[in-house]
């Protein structure tokens, strides 16, 4: 598995959505335990706009859910929400950022800057971030 510095390597920068679709496809890592590389899809709902795609590449890193494999999905939407599915357990797991949590990062940014926002995307208990729903 790669590392979140691996995932600001390859994104260039450390920023709060990138930060939450890593720790969101971790927390699917956790939940599902894909037996190898092909069995995890992703589905990735958000406004198709940076900064909010960046939570893909986030993604990417840590699940290897990919566009080369075409094993990740997104598709525009007004909130942010990641599905991500196991089609060998045929388990689904939807992460849908709570509203007090966006209202909250897009705060932080606002007021504090991208660092601070960043820290507390990766410092927060992953129940203040998510509605967790396994299917």
């Amino acid at each position: 598995m790669l590392s979140l510095e691996d995932a600001v390597k390859m994104h260039g920068h450390r920023g709060p959505w990138l930060v939450l679709g890593y720790r969101a496809g971790l927390r699917a890592l956790e939940i599902l335990k894909p037996e190898d590389e092909h069995d995890l899809t992703c589905k990735v709902r958000c406004p198709l706009k940076k900064p909010y795609t960046c939570s893909i590449d986030g993604i990417q890193v840590s699940t290897g859910c990919t566009l080369g494999k075409m094993s990740i999905e997104v598709e525009e939407h007004i909130e942010i929400e990641f599905s991500f599915f196991s089609k060998k357990k045929n388990s689904h797991l939807r992460l849908r950022l709570k509203k007090g949590a966006f209202e909250r990062i897009e705060g932080i940014l606002r007021k504090e800057g991208m660092s601070s926002a960043s820290d507390y995307v990766e410092r927060a208990e992953f129940e203040e971030l998510f509605e967790e729903t396994l299917y």
